[in-house]
């Protein structure tokens, strides 16, 4: 499950994917994009890991595309297929039951900045370089940038991101809500170790059913939305997790 280019290490009930490409920033590869997605697609059904960590090796997070894939002559068919993949990495984070926490430090760029943005929670340092640099080399933002950016930020500085093409810092990015936070880099470890514990504790289905709740209620109805949290509630209310919660909560409460 690891390779030259995506490395899996794993740690209890958390599994780190590091973008292994330090010598460039760890820019995009084909083999690191189709591996990308293979470790996605077997995490999503494995019950023994609770969170995803994403970061970079070395330091920088990810400069986006390699630069030597727009210098071949590769067919449109070719990097519509290329894009389709893309969009079924973008897809499979977003719609894997674990949360999914991301570490940026030094530069997250392009297909990078937004392939952070995938996930559930973005740790960044303060001194991260965040752009969104499609407009200046006169490409369209992608790696799912146009659904996330106005989500996140609104429209206006959605605009202002992606039509200026300007960088920001981490710390920035925290103060317009585009990241969870941002802390010192060297705390930023430490910090991204700690979040991804704290959620690893969580009941499973519970994280699950609210990552998947909350998604889903950007394209439905207030009428929707309480139906779908009716039908699943019922669910969380029997399970194990739940009971023995509430079991522990009244015992403490009867010592008192």
């Amino acid at each position: 499950m690891s390779s030259k280019h995506l490395l899996i290490e794993r740690k209890d009930k958390i599994a780190t994917l590091v973008l292994n490409r330090p010598e460039v920033m760890n820019a995009m590869s084909t083999e690191m994009t189709e591996q990308m997605y293979d470790a996605m697609m077997q995490l999503r059904s494995d019950e023994d890991t609770r969170v995803v960590v994403i970061k970079g090796s070395g330091e920088h997070f990810c400069s986006g595309a390699d630069v030597n894939l727009f210098n071949e002559s590769t067919p449109s068919f070719d990097w519509l297929n290329g894009m389709k993949k893309v969009g079924q990495i973008v897809r499979t984070i977003r719609e894997i039951p674990q949360p999914v926490v991301t570490m940026l430090r030094g530069v997250a760029v392009g297909g990078g900045a937004n392939l952070a943005l995938a996930s559930d929670f973005i740790v960044a340092a303060d001194d991260a370089r965040f752009c969104e640099i499609f407009v200046n080399i006169g490409l369209i933002v992608d790696y799912g940038g146009h659904y996330f950016l106005p989500r996140l930020v609104g429209l206006a500085k959605a605009r202002e991101l992606a039509m200026l093409g300007n960088e920001i810092s981490g710390k920035t990015a925290a103060s317009i809500g585009l990241v969870y936070k941002s802390v010192p880099d060297q705390d930023l470890e430490q910090e991204v170790e700690a979040l991804a514990n704290n959620l690893a504790q969580k009941p499973r289905l519970a994280l699950a059913l609210i990552k998947e709740g909350l998604e889903k209620s950007l394209d439905r109805s207030l009428k929707e939305v309480l139906d779908w949290e009716a039908a699943h509630q019922s669910i969380a209310l029997q399970t194990p997790d739940h009971k023995e919660i509430i079991r522990q909560f009244l015992k403490s409460k009867g010592k008192k």
